[in-house]
């Protein structure tokens, strides 16, 4: 007791002290788990280009709805009866990434635009928010093949590329089709899934403030990119695709949005392969022919 009133005020000044540092690393760490979820990974982008590969390709821009620049390849050589396919990258990849699934939509005879995300490839510069934003894109390509006289077009997206697609698909109303590889079913549930799959992060307090940070940051409202509500408003046909071995969007998360689609759909487990990168196996390539096959232009 003596000793407490002898040296009380170092001791809370200490405690005080220690309790500052305690709270700024916490504020540290979610701000450093908020500049994650928000700026776009650095990624080597290959050095291919789809006329090298033979086919008709046009460069072109697109524009935003909220005045950013797009860049995008169109290539419309296809079949008179079949609609375009629109292919969404992942988060920190860019259309140059997707040179196998712009050959497979080419192939089936689907004219093709690939886009470059905002903040990706050769788009102008922005922040992500995993698919608010994106799916903004995503309707400016949907928009873009109309002008050109091409219909309607099936939206195939691939992780931050799907969720994208179904946002985009529900806001539109008249998509052809959708096919979700991979997708999440909340931004909020997925931010807490891979702050702690890869950071060891937990909800509170870490995640929890790092939510308010992200929305300051990257002007959005999280609660709305939300994939398990766009889906219950999709009337087209829907394809929702899940790797089995994949630990980020896990099996039964994509099984959720499936479950939440309102209009013809199907779910298929992609087997031996995990997250966004596909192999173009012969089983792969049949499920995306005939989900597509079976969709007409108009």
């Amino acid at each position: 007791m003596g000793f407490f009133k002898k040296h009380g005020k170092a001791i809370l000044a200490v405690a005080g002290l220690l309790g500052l540092v305690v709270v700024g690393l916490v504020l540290l760490a979610a701000s450093f788990l908020a500049d994650l979820a928000t700026k776009i990974p650095p990624t080597a982008r290959p050095s291919l280009n789809p006329a090298r590969m033979g086919l008709i390709c046009e460069d072109v821009e697109l524009q935003t709805d909220d005045g950013l620049r797009l860049s995008a390849w169109w290539m419309p050589k296809g079949k008179p009866n079949r609609p375009p396919v629109v292919i969404l990258h992942g988060l920190g990849a860019s259309k140059a990434h997707m040179i196998d699934y712009i050959l497979f939509a080419q192939e089936q005879g689907n004219p093709t635009l690939a886009i470059d995300f905002r903040g990706h490839g050769d788009s102008d510069p922005s922040l992500t928010s995993i698919g608010f934003y994106e799916s903004h894109d995503a309707m400016a390509a949907m928009q873009f093949v109309r002008n050109r006289g091409a219909g309607n077009p099936v939206l195939w997206g691939t992780s931050m590329g799907a969720a994208s697609a179904l946002l985009a698909a529900a806001q539109d109303g008249a998509a052809a089709g959708v096919i979700a590889d991979a997708p999440f079913d909340t931004y909020r549930n997925t931010v807490l899934h891979h702050a702690k799959l890869m950071y060891g992060l937990s909800e509170y307090p870490f995640v929890a403030l790092a939510f308010p940070m992200i929305e300051q940051r990257a002007r959005f409202r999280i609660d709305d990119v939300n994939c398990l509500r766009a889906a219950r408003e999709i009337r087209s046909p829907v394809l929702v695709l899940a790797g089995e071995k994949d630990a980020r969007m896990p099996i039964p998360v994509v099984r959720s949005v499936y479950d939440q689609a309102a209009g013809p759909k199907e779910f298929w487990i992609i087997p031996g392969e995990g997250h966004e990168n596909r192999g173009f196996g012969a089983e792969f390539r049949k499920k995306i022919s005939d989900f597509l096959g079976k969709l007409k232009k108009n």
